[in-house]
């Protein structure tokens, strides 16, 4: 996808960059010409984790919720922060308490748009933000879920929701400084990133290679309403392309879009091809209605000794399987 025809000059800030979703927008913006995009500063906690030589590459390692605002700016001034046009954001911190969730994301979000107010105010013309399908209600109980198929504009359930607080949010910064903003609603993300949260290959690649050296079948950790379901993803790749499509596109002012990549899958059509991908022998799955058959936040713990044997073996990344989300995926 090339940008040089309708974009000159712009600077790109990934709030993020090292997650699953920066990592994808770093990689599809380093696609377009140094004429299009001649700055992009990327932004998160750890230090840079893609190998990449590129000038165009600025990076800045700061924890946002330790940091206050202005030591943020202060960051942002050292690369020219200040010539900021268009803004990704991506943060993101898990939290099993509903509201400690809506906490800290507000914060984070909340520094954010601070900080590109002092830094860039109203250089910036674009603020994409990503939530996600927890907007509606899918992590909640039956009665919070929205009607299928999910639309934008679907009423919202009550109470708390971090992608609630932060759209929210969003709308009012961008009214009071001039901007333009664009939120995007993925489903289930598919990507590369080390230390992701609800990253869901890597928590799937780590439970089957251990389920392999064990000898074990690979039991679906899910209900049998969760096997038959059609489901949707988003590859993150996919969702960059978008999001960068629609920072470009004039047309489109202070809009939200659901994206998935268009393909419905089952897990009983998915799960035969991963167990065949791990070698792991085919196992007929006896499932619950409701409940899973195997719940991996409490089972994977247990055989971590397991991990620590392959990764001694194989000259692994001990640190994965600390990385992985077992609740996440046995939902």
């Amino acid at each position: 996808m090339s940008a040089s025809s309708t974009a000159s000059q712009r600077v790109a800030c990934i709030w993020g960059a090292n997650g699953i979703s920066g990592i994808a927008m770093i990689d599809v913006l380093l696609q377009q010409s140094s004429d299009a995009w001649n700055h992009i500063i990327c932004i998160s906690r750890r230090s840079f984790q893609l190998n990449i030589n590129d000038k165009r590459i600025h990076f800045i390692s700061i924890d946002i919720l330790d940091a206050t605002v202005d030591d943020i700016v202060h960051e942002l001034e050292k690369v020219n922060g200040h010539t900021i046009t268009d803004v990704f954001h991506y943060t993101y911190i898990q939290k099993k308490d509903e509201d400690e969730l809506d906490q800290v994301n507000r914060i984070l979000l909340e520094k954010a748009l601070d900080a590109c107010v002092k830094i860039a105010g109203r250089t910036i013309q674009t603020f994409s933000l990503q939530t996600g399908y927890k907007y509606y209600g899918v992590h909640k109980d039956k009665e919070d879920l929205a009607e299928l198929p999910f639309i934008e504009n679907a009423p919202r359930h009550k109470g708390t929701n971090f992608y609630f607080t932060q759209e929210d949010l969003l709308k009012d910064y961008a009214e009071r400084h001039g901007w333009r903003y664009i939120i995007t609603r993925p489903s289930i993300i598919i990507g590369v990133a080390k230390g992701n949260f609800m990253n869901f290959s890597v928590t799937v690649a780590l439970y089957a290679t251990i389920q392999k050296e064990l000898g074990q079948p690979l039991l679906f950790p899910g209900s049998e309403k969760a096997w038959n379901r059609i489901s949707d993803h988003s590859t993150a790749s996919n969702n960059a392309c978008f999001q960068l499509w629609a920072v470009l596109n004039k047309n489109i002012q202070h809009e939200i879009f659901n994206i998935a990549n268009g393909d419905l899958v089952r897990f009983r059509d998915l799960w035969p091809k991963i167990e065949q991908y791990f070698n792991i022998p085919h196992h007929e799955q006896i499932l619950n209605e409701n409940e899973p058959q195997i719940k991996l936040a409490e089972y994977m713990p247990k055989h971590k000794d397991v991990w620590i044997r392959i990764v001694q073996r194989e000259n692994l990344d001990e640190k994965a399987f600390d990385h992985a989300t077992w609740t996440f995926v046995g939902k």
